[in-house]
């Protein structure tokens, strides 16, 4: 399913490339804000691995929700194609791993900079639809701390970089402003061994500005 979502982005990205046709009255600089809840695609499983890795055997839960936020900003070409960057908090995800007569908690906190191209396609004078496709880096830190005291846990992190695939929907309410609903998944978020690893899509809505 995920390679079939890069390779539909991929599709709207090129396509709108192709067909781009020059400058245009929505061509130029553009920010935005976007806010919403994310989901974390790993598991207690995924956490026992990695403390088991700090010679800790664990049962683990975790929240798999938590809230996103993020700052956008790009450059858009023609009313078609645009690259975009982004700096985005992915959330905190709290967990807990009892432990041998003890409880290891803490938080699961992911954040990303990214940069993608955007295809765009217009259904109007005011809506558009848009696919993303680009990479992001990923930092992760796993917070841990022991009830107790008597279990000996560290806190870890991890960086890495993975795909960076997206959809949504635009609306302009006005000539240089425009609100925004979409759905990105970053990809290889952590590592299995460190920090756990696995996918965090986000569902959000937005505001921006043109320039």
């Amino acid at each position: 399913m995920y390679r079939k979502a890069i390779a539909a982005c991929a599709l709207v990205v090129s396509s709108a490339a192709v067909h781009a046709q020059g400058a245009d009255a929505k061509a130029g600089w553009y920010a935005g804000f976007d806010l919403g809840r994310s989901r974390l695609g790993l598991n207690g499983n995924d956490l026992d691995s990695a403390f088991a890795n700090q010679g800790v055997g664990t049962s683990s839960s975790i929240d798999n929700t938590s809230t996103s936020y993020g700052l956008t900003g790009g450059y858009r070409f023609n009313s078609n194609f645009a690259v975009e960057a982004g700096l985005t908090r992915l959330g905190e995800f709290d967990y807990s791993a009892p432990a041998a007569g003890d409880t290891i908690s803490g938080k699961y906190k992911a954040n990303a900079l990214s940069l993608a191209a955007v295809g765009i396609y217009p259904l109007g004078q005011a809506w558009s639809l848009y696919g993303k496709l680009g990479a992001a880096r990923t930092n992760v830190d796993l917070d841990a701390s022991s009830a107790t005291g008597a279990t000996p846990v560290s806190n870890e992190s991890h960086s890495g970089t993975g795909w960076l695939v997206g959809a949504g929907l635009t609306y302009d309410f006005a000539q240089n402003y425009y609100a925004k609903a979409g759905w990105d998944r970053y990809a290889d978020v952590g590592d299995a061994a460190i920090t756990g690893k696995g996918p965090i899509d986000l569902y959000t809505v937005g505001v921006g500005i043109r320039f």
